[in-house]
């Protein structure tokens, strides 16, 4: 028995380690599967937002929009906390959400903005597509790189 009066901590036993491939399957699945929604979400909430700016020279009466905006933000970061799942899932979410759209719109302008008008909608999308996909990209690594592959706490014994 000890005098002091720290708590007796027993050592830790053999430790279980979960399937990693389960958590790099569910974080690719739901960082793939969130961020085109995200991604849409807030265009089409910027878009409208863009026009009626426009049309008006105000601010009155586009609260509906800026909600959507804040809807696909908020999906975005749903993305981003993928990555205390696993890290891989932000990042190729970065790459094939990010990237590789930007670098389709930088090498051919014309097909991109065909594909866009093919989309089931009325709506102009990506009507800022020269910040939106590297913005996306940046949020998916960043998030990614200092999610889960940030190494593990070591305590000294």
């Amino acid at each position: 028995m000890t005098e002091s009066a720290a708590p007796y901590f027993p050592p830790p036993g053999p430790s279980r380690r979960s399937s990693m491939v389960l958590r790099h399957l569910a974080s690719v699945v739901l960082a793939l599967g969130l961020t085109p929604v995200g991604v849409l979400v807030f265009d089409y909430g910027a878009g409208n937002y863009y026009l009626e700016r426009a049309r008006s020279f105000d601010n009155s009466g586009t609260t509906g929009e800026l909600l959507l905006m804040l809807v696909g933000a908020v999906i975005l970061v749903a993305v981003a906390v993928t990555a205390r799942i696993s890290g891989l899932g932000p990042v190729l979410a970065g790459l094939v959400w990010g990237v590789a759209p930007f670098v389709w719109f930088l090498t051919d302008v014309r097909s991109f903005f065909d594909f866009t008008r093919d989309l089931p909608s009325a709506y102009f999308w990506f009507a800022s597509p020269s910040y939106l996909f590297p913005l996306v990209a940046v949020l998916c690594f960043g998030s990614g790189l200092a999610g889960r592959w940030r190494g593990s706490l070591r305590v000294a014994q």
